[in-house]
């Protein structure tokens, strides 16, 4: 259950109900507990209590409990003392003063600098949430002069982040490093020039290291307000006043915000944003639907945002491969879901985080996980209008779309785990468009880390083929499986010390082995038609030279050789399969070439999900303004068009699976009433299918016959007919809905009279 950014776990939510049902436990208590339970503490070690107590109330509403009653409120002991400090007369200039001091409050004394607060400052004296330090202000011989106290920063200020310029991701993330001066007074006999700015200027001096030393983070930041025509002694003390006022009133008063950088660098500082390692998240429980595992988990600080992305996820499964104005025909949904995808503080991340950390879960049940990365097109060159376009070349043309680097997880069967990587937007980063690689091996490694019994091997094409990538595997000891290119050049040491080609070093090798694989089809200009290819299997440990304008050590990887020595005689002509593949896994010898070559069989996986991405979710044909709104829509199109793909293998790799676990039950409910109206054969009996026979009978809605030549349906197919049962399905749950509730056009008329 989530509650705001917070989320927690079922057991947590289960003891919830158990202790607030029991009825003997206090508020107090449960908060503290509740920090317990879910590890809950600030960086000092603390429990955080103030914020669990707030989340008690929304946390009991979702889990449909009652809180036990709130503790009387506090009794005499805990009222401020009534006596104020005597207005003592201060004129004198501030040399002849002594040195004035800052003195933290602590203890019993909290009590007398809020009264004294209560009683001379003009806003008087209200807690503010969150942390807080305050001092007292005193010079030898007057003691106290007055006070000053800091809080926790608010969530938002407009003027304030304006001139920070910080992302909601990144206000979210080093709201902490900013601190609010909240009261400052000099008491009102304390007639001294120059002490307000004086004592400002000891404050921020003091203020990063007390405040780090009590709360265990470093602010760097420090604002206030004042009264419009106000704040002299802040900008003597070098403090800043926004450009902006702020729009609200208080006490009739215009209000200026004022800024004080606490430290070098603090605008880079704030604005920067900490991207979460995958697995951050605790397992999400099975009853809520697919749309709330693949996008209920978003950590975007917008609450109502949260919601709006799990509602279009589920309007873009239920109109599969729809242009935007079918998938949302209501008018306001339609303004709603365009706004959203025109949102400069949404962005693909906030889309695709739900759906990385359910691909972290499906691949903790694997033992080897094949993350396979690659780059592809999607043109949209009849766009011109479309603002912010990659150039994708086209010989010339001025071709236009975007460039998309995934990164695919799929199991050593060939089942297709989920998106663990999707970059739109590299072509606008800083440095060269090789950097994506390095990305992927990054995020590949983070998956590995967040599945502690699960081998990640990374699997790239000659693409990927470049020294940074295989030197930074070696060093941070990930497991890698790349294709060597030819264009690399590249060249290994020899035993007598010399250096020799690679593809000739390793053509010299002896065969360990054979292996007969199946040839795919495919079209385009290298056409080829299927047929079995006998390869001949080389394995040898090799180490790679580096490039002379790299330097560095030789870097010893595995070299497996899978060449069709004797190809048909239509495909002698230079058309022979030869792969050179390299890897950091294994040991040389026949068992390893044949782990690695299927490995890479399985890369034409991901190949196979862009095709499914493209035909099937039609995000060509997206039509919007910006590049970045069909970033946004390529976010929802890749995850729908997982889900459909995935129910493909799912039918091939465990036929016996229930469809009532991947799919909702009003689907198979229409799946056999319409399959019987059109004559498909359906198992008699209530619908309770595998998934097997879920996935047949849909395609068999778009004309599949199984055979046994062809006994289940391809992608295509089944998108078509996953295309025709939403259609059917959300026909069914309008009737539905209509005869439960006649009177539901809401204009108090019967219907049957209209």
């Amino acid at each position: 259950m989530q509650v705001g950014l917070r989320r927690f776990s079922p057991p947590t939510v289960e003891w919830f109900k158990a202790a607030c049902a029991a009825g003997d436990r206090s508020r107090s208590s449960l908060a503290r507990e509740l920090c317990e339970r879910e590890q809950w503490y600030d960086p000092m070690g603390r429990p955080c209590l103030g914020s669990a107590r707030k989340v008690l109330a929304p946390l009991a509403a979702g889990a449909g409990v009652a809180l036990p009653a709130a503790s009387a409120p506090p009794g005499d002991g805990h009222r401020r003392p009534t006596d104020a400090y005597p207005d003592t007369v201060v004129a004198a200039p501030l040399a002849a003063l002594g040195p004035v001091s800052l003195e933290p409050v602590s203890g019993a004394d909290g009590r007398r600098w809020e009264a004294m607060m209560e009683c001379h400052h003009p806003a008087g004296w209200r807690r503010a949430p969150g942390g807080q330090l305050r001092y007292w202000i005193t010079a030898p011989g007057h003691g106290v002069l007055g006070g000053i106290g800091f809080v926790a920063a608010g969530c938002q200020l407009a003027p304030r982040d304006a001139r920070i310029g910080w992302s909601a991701d990144a206000r979210l993330a080093n709201l902490a490093r900013v601190v609010c001066n909240q009261r400052f007074l000099l008491l009102p006999g304390v007639r001294v020039h120059g002490l307000a700015s004086h004592v400002l200027r000891l404050a921020t001096a003091r203020l990063a290291d007390d405040w780090a030393e009590r709360y265990g983070v470093r602010p760097v930041l420090a604002y206030t307000f004042t009264a419009r025509d106000a704040g002299w002694s802040y900008r003597a003390a070098r403090w800043r006043c926004c450009a902006q006022l702020t729009s609200g009133r208080r006490s009739g008063v215009r209000r200026a915000v004022w800024l004080k950088p606490l430290a070098p660098g603090w605008r880079e500082t704030l604005c920067r944003v900490g991207r979460r390692p995958l697995g951050w998240s605790d397992p999400q429980p099975g009853d809520g639907g697919w749309a709330e595992r693949e996008y209920a988990r978003s950590l975007h600080p917008d609450g109502r945002t949260r919601r709006r992305l799990v509602a279009m996820g589920r309007a873009w499964q239920a109109h599969l491969g729809k242009p935007l104005p079918e998938i949302f025909p209501g008018k306001a949904a339609q303004q709603a879901a365009y706004r959203l995808l025109s949102n400069r503080r949404v962005g693909m991340d906030h889309i695709l985080e739900p759906h990385f950390e359910a691909t972290v879960e499906r691949c903790r049940a694997e033992r080897w996980v094949l993350a396979i990365q690659d780059t592809t097109t999607l043109i949209h060159d009849g766009l011109i209008a479309t603002a912010g376009l990659d150039a994708l070349g086209g010989g010339g043309k001025g071709v236009q779309g975007v460039l998309a680097h995934a990164g695919m997880a799929v199991n050593a069967a060939g089942r297709p785990l989920g998106l663990f990587l999707m970059n739109a937007s590299f072509r606008r980063a800083d440095g060269p468009d090789s950097v994506r690689w390095l990305e992927g091996l990054d995020r590949a490694m983070e998956l590995d880390a967040a599945c502690p019994e699960t081998r990640v091997v990374s699997v790239c094409d000659r693409e990927g083929d470049f020294w940074a990538l295989l030197r930074h595997a070696r060093r941070h000891d990930a497991a890698l499986l790349v294709r060597a290119s030819r264009s690399a050049r590249r060249r290994v040491r020899t035993a007598d010390g010399g250096s020799e080609d690679l593809w000739a070093h390793v053509g010299q090798a002896a065969p360990v082995g054979g292996r007969t694989i199946e040839v795919p089809a495919s079209g385009g200009p290298r056409r080829r038609t299927g047929r079995k290819a006998r390869l001949t299997l080389r394995c040898l440990a090799v180490d790679l030279i580096p490039p002379k304008d790299v330097g560095g050590a030789p870097q010893r990887m595995i070299a497996v050789s899978a060449q069709e020595e004797d190809p048909p005689a239509a495909r002698r002509a230079g058309q022979a399969l030869h792969w050179l593949l390299l890897t950091t896994e294994g040991e040389p010898g026949l068992e390893t070439a044949r782990t690695v070559l299927r490995w890479y069989e399985l890369r034409w996986q991901i190949e196979r999900f862009f095709h499914a991405l493209k035909v099937g979710t039609r995000i060509e044909d997206r039509r919007l303004d910006l590049a970045d709104d069909l970033r946004k829509c390529l976010a929802f199109d890749a995850i729908t068009a997982f889900r459909v793909w995935d129910l493909t293998w799912l039918a091939r790799l465990h036929p016996e699976k229930r469809a009532s676990d991947y799919v909702e039950p009003e689907e198979i409910e229409v799946l056999f009433a319409v399959a019987r109206k059109l004559d498909v054969r359906v198992p008699r009996g209530p619908p309770d299918p595998d998934i097997r026979t879920f996935v047949i009978l849909t395609a068999g809605l778009a004309g599949f016959h199984p055979s046994k030549r062809q006994p289940m349906p391809g992608t295509k197919k089944l998108w078509q007919g996953m295309t025709l049962l939403s259609g059917a399905v959300l026909g069914y749950q309008a009737m539905r809905d209509r005869l439960q509730d006649p009177w539901a056009d809401g204009d108090g008329n019967d219907p049957s009279q209209v």
